[in-house]
């Protein structure tokens, strides 16, 4: 008991004042509930019982699953996630003489997790797709103050670092309609550039305002709001890490003319280039006031990766001169 308080506490210690900043390698709002002899020992259990939980949730996020059927992780122990973790942050926490209950958010460090995923032949996926604004649709699903409803579930800052970040509009903009021009209004009130719709029936549209692109999925059960939330991250996430993760053996190296118009232009691409889940190494050759010149190793398809890159705001075109182009969309 001694060496498991030592470890919860130690990753306790670390844990900021503030949030944890928002990325794929954080697991926010985990549940955690424990009765023992004691408060302290309720507190351990119900620690070392959620860092578990985060862990799981963590690999399912980062990891397909297609290969973790084919490959199933080891049994995880409280040392070895001990390990992964860099950060802890408890919250809403409740007490009791033998209880303790509230939620933790777990940041893990990113080379520790990467090591364990190649050691067990997994394939990581933390590229995260653009952010997505969330507009529920009026259809008396708010309910009374307080209550579990789809718009609330929707503002959980947890959603944030999910590998599809999303962030829920404000109340009042759920009445805009779903035409290109009134959704690109709104998606650019808030500085972003794709939309999810989604309807009292459970139906959600996803559009990018900026290519026009739509599609429409449809979840189950929108009564249940927090479970509706995480199965909707859930098909995104899927889709992305499907559409962005490498799965071919060979890679293939290029060069490619990256266009810009502006210091911040050329920084967001540099941005999304680095963290590119296709992209396993990229190199700066030449660079002036309006474009650099890159090698990349990618991995795929070009059409795979150019998927990517859509979800980070990157158009990718072939030019007759320049040959392989990146440049903002």
């Amino acid at each position: 008991m001694k060496r498991f308080l030592s470890i919860v506490f130690a990753a306790m210690s670390l844990s900021s004042a503030t949030a944890l900043a928002a990325d794929p390698f954080t697991v926010a709002g985990v549940q955690v509930d424990a009765t023992a002899r004691t408060a302290i020992e309720a507190q351990t259990i119900a620690m070392r019982d959620g860092q578990l939980v985060a862990a799981e949730q963590l690999f399912d996020r980062l990891t397909l699953e297609s290969e973790r059927q084919s490959n199933p992780l080891p049994e995880l122990t409280p040392e070895l996630v001990a390990r992964m973790i860099r950060a802890l942050e408890p919250g809403k926490e409740k007490r009791s003489a033998n209880r303790y209950l509230g939620e933790i958010a777990v940041a893990f460090n990113p080379s520790q997790v990467q090591q364990f995923l190649r050691e067990n032949n997994l394939t990581l996926v933390s590229s995260q797709a653009r952010e997505r604004l969330v507009v529920v649709k009026d259809g008396g699903l708010r309910g009374s103050s307080g209550a579990s409803t789809l718009q609330n579930a929707f503002a959980d800052p947890r959603l944030s670092h999910a590998l599809t970040p999303l962030r829920a509009a404000n109340a009042e903009d759920s009445f805009v309609g779903t035409s290109d021009t009134e959704l690109a209004g709104l998606a650019a009130k808030y500085g972003l550039t794709q939309v999810l719709i989604v309807e009292p029936t459970g139906t959600v549209l996803d559009v990018a305002t900026d290519t026009g692109d739509r599609q429409t999925y449809y979840i189950s059960n929108p009564s249940d709001p927090t479970g509706f939330a995480d199965r909707l991250v859930e098909r995104l996430e899927a889709d992305w890490k499907q559409a962005s993760a490498i799965v071919a053996d060979e890679m293939i190296t290029t060069t490619v003319s990256v266009l810009y118009n502006n210091h911040a232009s050329w920084l967001a691409l540099q941005e999304a280039i680095n963290t590119s889940a296709q992209i396993s190494g990229a190199r700066l050759d030449a660079l002036s006031s309006d474009g650099a010149l890159m090698t990349i190793s990618y991995g795929g398809d070009l059409d795979r990766l150019a998927n990517e890159l859509r979800f980070k705001g990157v158009t990718v075109q072939r030019d007759p001169q320049l040959g392989l182009v990146f440049k903002r969309s």
